[in-house]
Parts: structure tokens; sequence; C-alpha cells
């Protein structure tokens, strides 16, 4: 709980109340002044006049009972069964007045801090103290007695409004009855006045009152709080033997004592080497997995055939089936597979979930892609243009990043034409009488039709006149129409080009003739002259009236505007060079054509037919599929998946439930009270999920349930979670990764960065049983920059330094806990606090600090702080420094 001042108030009450001078019918009698002031219309006082007011405040005879809400807390929590019985039970009010507002009492002297409440909380044992029936209870006087009224100890000390450092303001009303461990108690909201404003009780008879709330509760068992039953806690008080279990094995008397470590085992502690003589006597005891003729033989399990073809191999597998403690441990996971066999494949196949249905999917994808692939290399041409033909209609469902295979293959700068892959252009061009009658055989077959469109344009021919069809090109020159640089250089006979002008002006309709004979006498003019003009321009006017009917009004009156626009522009005899630019500069750009580039039809037909190909490796009925089915071999993602689960169960509390003695052997005798540090055991681990998951497959198997060979559905032992990201964290990874030469309880066997060695601390006792939330963790006893040094417990830890929490935790009995640290290199537990922090339920008051404490310094007294308790590292170790 975070540091924080608080304030204590006695008692709130409105402010109306302090008015209050006397008390009469059982309610506060207020007397005040009351003036009245005249004024006129200018706001002048014209006339004042002053009376005494008194009336009465509400009080407990008004009050039928409490409005929904008004209580914010009940404490301890109603059906309680642990409550500490050294704290007062109390009820806490969203309305921090509440407890005063309805008192029939003035307003105390200033300083007395004595304003009784209205209310009082009662505690009693039913049918003993009260008896509670419907809205009111019946109070013996001997639990009267325990809640006096009018007396120096009486309820106005048992009640106070508290204030934090943000304003919060809490009102309080307490029971301060000292309370008995084990013992079931009711607690009742009563008034502490009656109609008349009297007690409602004095002690010395029963008392029947109007009840407002109540709940029960009951004490713990033994009496104590945190702080009583952390302080009975003893550092490393077990044997140091904890954490081992004897081993006998009679058939080799020789090999002497063994003993087996359990999941839990002591500090740095290691196994003893294995005689010799009883590895081979018990590797004698194994039968072969097989007779002579082929048939298996019903024999000692094989640990690691389930992954291994010859286990006995491997350093592990040899150690498992020779090793009788190892061999022993392998033999209690199977035993726990057997016992949980029907929870496990029920695990199993809820996981497996739509396995079911991936196979079948796969099944008819496969069955589909037969059939497909078979009419696709029966129907499919063999030619690229016929190919392309039967698949253009879908190209443009074929898409890129630049567009669709259609729209890339008849683009602007390629031969195809636009729409030639359409269904309107094959219904067009498709054989029938009507269509293709008149045309020479072969000519509407698709490779003929696609050739033919795939063929660019020849570039226009000149007339037999000399005139070209491009008025930009005269005689294969390019005419400069801004300077007439050809002319001047006599690249182009400009005679015969005046010629051919005069001829086309003579072929214009009357209504345009005399425009064009004008434009031919400005050509003519600045031949003769020398000077440059638009000839291209001119030509282009010429043609265009020229070709024009008489009876195209429209075209002819934009050819008029046109050419009397360019006689305007080049005046008769103008050598203006400026302005014959602007000519050219107005006029309208000569239509370029654009570039054209065959398509390669037989590159396209490729790439066309690998996007179709039903037996692509991505195509779309198999992508479309498969991308809905997770965890498939990439190599044979068409084979009936089998997958390899991964069921998220920690083992130990199969274990626990199974063989508590072998988490933690020797934990009956641990003593009441004891704490000890102990480390996890990866050789235990590695051998106990070995054999349960030996037993786990052969069940699934047999059951019919599709799990991948090679797979470890268990991997979790201790339910580890990841301090950074609370992840799960294995404790061995997949067994068909052991290497050959790693020896049972490698860490090669462990995922990255753990090594399977965490701290385990142990405590025995009724303190978690009680408290089952008490925030435990670790903390350096090392000072200074970086925690660097000798640990120094003459000294409370540093502040600032770091929490280490437990990342898994559990129960090996009712009274015995444990809580593992995981990443934490065991041996240095001892250069560290261990902490218990009483959990935080909000803030307490001791019931038995309040009978010497005066009424000034009763809350202060009676607060109960949170409780830590530290214990050092180095004394937790059975067999270390205090062994």
């Amino acid at each position: 709980m975070a540091n924080q001042q608080l304030i204590f108030a006695g008692w709130v009450r409105e402010r109306v109340a302090g008015l209050a001078t006397g008390v009469q019918d059982g309610r506060a009698r207020v007397e005040t002044s009351v003036t009245l002031t005249g004024r006129d219309a200018g706001g002048a006082v014209t006339s004042a006049q002053t009376r005494t007011v008194r009336f009465l405040l509400a009080g407990p005879r008004d009050v039928v009972g409490l409005a929904g809400g008004a209580i914010t807390k009940r404490y301890p929590t109603p059906g309680a069964i642990d409550h500490e019985s050294d704290r007062c039970a109390h009820v806490e009010f969203a309305d921090p007045g509440l407890p005063w507002r309805y008192t029939p009492a003035p307003k105390p002297a200033a300083g007395t801090g004595a304003l009784h409440p209205w209310l009082v909380l009662i505690v009693g044992v039913d049918a003993v103290d009260l008896t509670l029936g419907g809205n009111a209870v019946t109070l013996s006087p001997a639990v009267q007695q325990l809640h006096p009224l009018g007396t120096p100890t009486s309820a106005y000390r048992w009640s106070h409004v508290q204030t934090d450092a943000e304003g919060r303001r809490v009102a309080r009303i307490l029971s301060g009855r000292l309370l008995d461990a084990g013992t079931d108690y009711v607690a009742v909201l009563v008034p502490a006045f009656d109609a008349a404003g009297q007690p409602n009780w004095t002690g010395t008879a029963a008392a029947t009152v109007p009840a407002y709330d109540s709940w029960r509760f009951r004490t713990a068992t033994p009496a104590g709080s945190f702080e009583d039953l952390a302080a009975r806690l003893q550092p490393g008080d077990a044997d140091p033997k904890t954490g081992r279990a004897p081993l006998d094995y009679p058939r080799v008397p020789a090999a002497g004592d063994l003993e087996v470590r359990g999941a839990l085992a002591p500090l740095g502690a290691l196994d003893g080497a294995l005689p010799d003589d009883v590895r081979t006597d018990l590797d004698g005891l194994r039968t072969p997995a097989s007779d002579p003729r082929g048939r298996p033989i019903v024999g000692l399990p094989r640990y690691g055939e389930a992954w291994l073809a010859a286990p006995e191999g491997t350093t592990w597998g040899r150690e498992l089936n020779t090793d009788p403690r190892d061999r022993g441990v392998a033999g209690l996971g199977l035993e726990v597979g057997v016992r949980n066999q029907d929870d496990l494949a029920d695990e199993a196949a809820a996981q497996l979930g739509a396995l079911s249905e991936a196979r079948q999917r796969i099944r008819e994808l496969v069955a589909g892609l037969q059939a497909s692939q078979a009419l696709w290399a029966r129907r499919m041409p063999a030619s690229a243009p016929e190919q392309l033909w039967l698949l253009g209609p879908a190209l443009r469902r074929v898409v890129t990043a630049n567009g669709s295979v259609a729209d890339l293959a008849t683009a602007a700068d390629r031969a195809l034409p636009a729409g030639l892959f359409s269904s309107a252009a094959r219904r067009i061009l498709r054989p029938g009488p009507a269509r293709t009658a008149a045309l020479r055989d072969g000519a509407a077959h698709p490779a003929a039709i696609l050739e033919a469109a795939n063929r660019c344009p020849a570039p226009p021919k000149r007339r037999a006149d000399g005139v070209p069809f491009t008025v930009l090109r005269i005689d294969g020159e390019e005419l400069d129409s801004r300077r007439g640089k050809a002319a001047e250089t006599g690249a182009i006979d400009v005679a015969t080009v005046l010629e051919q002008a005069k001829a086309l002006a003579e072929q214009v309709t009357p209504k345009l003739r005399e425009l064009a004979l004008a434009i031919v006498r400005r050509l003519a003019t600045a031949h003769d002259q020398g000077s440059p003009a638009p000839w291209a321009e001119a030509l282009e006017l010429l043609i265009a009236a020229a070709a024009v009917a008489a009876d195209n009004g429209p075209e002819v009156s934009r050819l008029s505007r046109a050419m009397q626009r360019f006689l305007e522009l080049f005046p008769d005899g103008s050598t203006d060079t400026d302005l014959v630019d602007l000519l050219v500069g107005l006029a309208e750009p000569s239509p370029q054509e654009p570039p054209c580039r065959p398509v390669d039809l037989g590159a396209l037909a490729t790439g066309v037919l690998a996007a179709f190909d039903p037996g692509a490796a991505d195509g779309p009925a198999r992508t479309r599929v498969l991308d809905t089915i997770e965890g498939l071999d990439p190599k044979q993602p068409l084979a009936p998946p089998e997958a390899c689960i991964g069921l998220d169960r920690p083992v130990w509390a199969d274990v626990q439930s199974a063989f508590a003695e072998w988490l933690l052997p020797g934990v009956g005798a641990l003593p009441q009270d004891s704490v000890i540090a102990l480390e996890t055991n990866p050789r235990f681990i590695d051998a106990l999920l070995t054999g349960l998951n030996t037993q786990l497959l052969g069940e699934l198997r047999w059951r019919n349930l599709p799990v991948a060979t090679g797979c470890t559905p268990l991997r979790v032992f201790w339910d580890r979670s990841h301090t950074g990201t609370g992840a799960r964290v294995d404790d061995i990874v997949g067994i068909a990764n052991w290497s050959d030469g790693s020896a049972v309880g490698d860490v090669q066997h462990r995922p990255p960065a753990e090594s399977g060695r965490d701290l385990v601390v142990v405590v025995r006792g009724a303190l978690f049983m009680r408290y089952p939330a008490t925030v435990v963790y670790l903390v350096t006893a090392r000072a200074g920059p970086g925690f660097t040094g000798d640990p120094d417990f003459d000294s409370d830890p540093d502040p600032a330094a770091p929490r280490v929490l437990p990342s898994f935790q559990g129960r090996v009995a009712d009274d015995v806990t444990f809580f593992g640290f995981s990443g934490f290199v065991p041996d240095e537990i001892r250069a560290h606090w261990l902490v218990f922090e009483e959990p935080p339920t909000g803030y307490r008051f001791a019931n038995d600090a309040s009978v010497s404490a005066q009424p000034q310094t009763w809350a202060t007294e009676a607060f109960a702080r949170p409780v830590r308790v530290l214990i050092r590292g180095d004394r937790l170790d059975p067999e270390g420094l205090h062994g």
C-alpha cells in the first residue's frame, strides 16, 4: 500500500446542524434570526424587520431505513470464513455526514469532539447475543454492554471520517468488540437513539431496535493476524534430506542405498553414479521388441521408441531404460498418463478441433485436382494462339501489379486491338455460314485471327501526284513549317508543292474556293519573295477543304473560320517570321501514330497457362483451400494432415493429485511454520514427461486421433510464465529434438535461455491458508550501485532495488505452498531477502487498541498498518550455512 497522509476527524455534519441549540421531541432544535428587507424601484432600502425563526431537524424517529447504495463497504466481506479476530468489523458510507446527520444533539463544545453518531454497529453471536428477525433485532444485555452508549468509551469513539491526500472522505462506523477465533458472528447496523432522543439501550435489559443492515462472517482459526502467523515462520527448519527419496534395488545387494531426487530437490544436489551391475541387471530384464519372426513382444516399456527406432543408441535413451532411478520416474509419468487418459484424450481431441474437417477438405481438393487436371490435359489446345483464344475472356480476371493481363496485352502500344479477348469479339468472330462463307479456308481460325491482329499497320503511302497522305512529310522529308528550312535548302521542290496546292484549291467546294485560292496566292507570294510560310498548315487546310462535301454545313463553317483566321495571321506579302511562329503555335499539333509492338503470343500463352493450370503449385483451388489450414507439411501439403498438438496442461498438478510425495519427498516431515529453499529438478521432469508422453501417444493412436510422428504433446510441468511477456514457458523441447549425446536432465533439453534449475521457496503453515493473496518476492541484500559486494542483512532492503516475483506457484498439500522463481539462480538466494507482504485489503483497524487509548489518539493507535515480513535468504537452505 502506497504511503500517504490520512486525516481522521471525529464527526462531520451539515452546516445547518451547527445552529442547533437543543433537543425537542427527539430532534435537534434550530433557532436563528431572519431579516426581511424592502426596497423601492430604485433599489433603496425602505424597511427592514428581523424575527427569530425556530424549527426542528429530522431525527432518528424520522428514519425508516437506509437508501440503496448508502453503504459502500462491509468489512469483513459478508460470508467470510477467515476474518482476523483482532480486526474491527466496520461499514463505510457514501455520504460522509450520514452517521451524524440525525443525531439529536446540538453542536459539541469546541475541542471536545463529543458528537455521538445516531448509528451503531453491533457484532454478536446469533441466538446468544442477539436475535435477528425481519427488520428488527433484539439485543441481549451482554452485547449491549459490549457496545455501550453514553460512556467515556461510548460509540462516538467507534466512528470517524477519514480524508486522504486527494481530498476523498470516507465515514466509518466500527464495532470495538473483541472477537474470538473460530466463531460465527452477525454484524447489525442499528440506531443509537429512540423516538424521544434517548439511548436505545442501557445494558440492563433486552432491547429490540430497528435493523438497517446486517451480514454474517466467521473468524479464522487459529487466532491472530498476518503479523502473528508470519512471525511463527522458521527459515531452514527442515531435514537436509528433504527432496530426496531412498531407493532399494534388492537384485544387486552390493549396490547399496540409492536416492531419487523429487521434482523439488535440495539446492545444488546431484545424483550419485549408478553401479554398472545395476544397469546390467536391469537391462537383462527387458525383452526384445519382437521375436525372430518379427512379431511384437509385450514387455517392459521402451522409453524413447515413440521418437526413435533405437532409443538405447542415445545417452538419454540408455539412462531412461537402464537406470532404475530414471526408469522409475518415467514409470510414474506412465501411470499418471494411465490415470488421466480420458481427460488427456479429450483435451487432445478438443485441440485437434477441425482436423477431421481439414482432412476432408484436402481429400476433396485432391479429388478435384485430379479431375480438373485430366480435363485440362484432354481439352487444352496445343498451339499458343488457340490456348489464348480459349482462355481470352478470362484474362481480365488475371490481375498483375500493373493491371489485368487483357489490358496489358491490348494496350495502346501493342498491336492487338482492345476488346479482342472479350466475349463480344468471340461471338463476332466465331465460325458461321453468314460470317465465313466468303473467307478463304482457315481465315477464321483462332490462330489466323490472332496472328493477323498481332501485326502492326504499314506506314502510309504517297499518292501518284506527289501529295502525301501525311502533310508533315513531303517526298520523305520533314517539312519545317516554322522556317521552311527544307524549302530553303532545296531539299523539297516547293514549286511542285505549290502546283499541288493550286490543284487542291480547284477541287474545293464553291463555298470555300475563294478562301482556298487566297491561301494559294499567299503561298505563291511567299515563294516569290523567298520568305518563310506555314506550308504544312496551309496544305492541311486545303486538303480538308477539298475533302468536305458542299452540303456538310457545320464542317464548311468550321473550315471557313479556320481559313479566314489563317489569312488574318498570314497577310499578303508578309515576311514577319514572328507572325509565322505565332500561327504555328496556335495550330493544333498533328496527330502522331502511337508506337506499335507485336505481342509474343507464345510467352503470353505460357504465362496464362501457368495462371489457370489447376495442377500448378499456386493454383487458385489449391491456394484457396490450403490457406484455410495451418500446420501443413510444406514438403507434402496434400498429404492428410497430422497435427502435433501441444496440451497447455501443467503436469505437476496431475503428479500432485496422484503422487504428491514425489513432488517433494519428505513433505510430510516438514515442521509446521517452516520455510525452506529448494530448486527444480530437470532430471526428474525429463524422465516423467518422457514416460507420460509415451503413454499419451499410444493412447491417442489407439483412439485413432491423428497425431504427427515425433510429436511431444506435453511439454509443460511447472506452468511457468515469461517474466516480461507472461507467455507460457515450456519445460522441455520436443523429445525428437534431443541430441543423441545428451543425458537425462541435460540443459539442451530446455527451451533457449532456460536452465531448468529454478529457485523454489516452500512454506508450511497457516499463513497462506489464511492469506492466499500474500505478496511474495525476492529483493537483493546487497547495497550500493549495481548491488554488488557482500549481502547486508543488518539494514532494510534498498527501496530502489528491483523485486523478483514468482513465475509459478502451487500447493503440495493444504498447508504446504511453493513459489517458483523462473530464471533465478538458486544459489543466489543466500544474497537476497525473501519478503512476505500482507495482501492489500484496504484500511483496517485493530479492536484491541481502543480500550486504553484516549479519544484524541484512538484513530492513530487503532489504525492497522500493512505488515511486511523479511526473511534472510542465507537461512533458508537446510544444508547451507545453517544446515
